[in-house]
């Protein structure tokens, strides 16, 4: 993948599954903080799957068959990171996100940005509290409550600067003023 350069055209692809019925899912996450960013304040393309979760990687070779010059940011559902935060990395492992693993299968390459969005519940003591095992499934198509969506509402200001920051400064740069 290419190296940031406001020259390079980015596509920023949030992960989800389609239909109303899944829309206020904890895998809808990232769909739910776009919902809350002004997209004309980032100067990137938008490119949403409508694919189920699973498949995402589908639809975003298909996408990039004919977008080949794009550097994707896959922003998508986190079950590890406390719920309300974010992280930007790249080039890691799917970490055991089916979303992001028919990507890296259908692409062939872990080399992409990623924008992923902390869903985990958290404990008294601020620790958070991950579901583990046969628990990821359920846990992640349930629906939020109404005070977890608002917290959606005051990161999106963030993440919205950390797209800008991934567009202007690169990604590395990104990482570290985010992080």
């Amino acid at each position: 993948m290419k190296s940031a350069t406001l020259s390079c055209m980015y596509t920023l692809i949030p992960l989800g599954n389609p239909g109303p019925q899944y829309e206020k899912t904890r895998h809808n996450a990232a769909r739910i903080v776009m919902g809350y960013i002004d997209e004309g304040a980032i100067p990137l393309e938008m490119f949403v799957p409508d694919t189920f979760m699973n498949e995402s990687g589908l639809a975003v070779s298909a996408f990039l068959r004919y977008h080949n010059d794009r550097e994707i940011i896959v922003m998508y559902d986190d079950k590890d990171l406390p719920l309300g935060s974010f992280r930007i990395s790249f080039d890691k492992s799917d970490g055991g996100h089916n979303g992001v693993k028919s990507i890296i299968g259908h692409m062939g390459t872990t080399e992409f940005i990623r924008v992923r969005i902390g869903i985990a519940p958290q404990k008294e003591d601020g620790t958070t509290d991950a579901p583990h095992g046969e628990e990821v499934q359920k846990y992640v198509m349930a629906h939020f409550r109404e005070e977890e969506l608002k917290t959606f509402k005051e990161i999106a200001p963030k993440v919205e600067g950390a797209l800008k920051d991934i567009v202007v400064l690169g990604y590395q740069k990104a990482m570290e003023r985010n992080n």
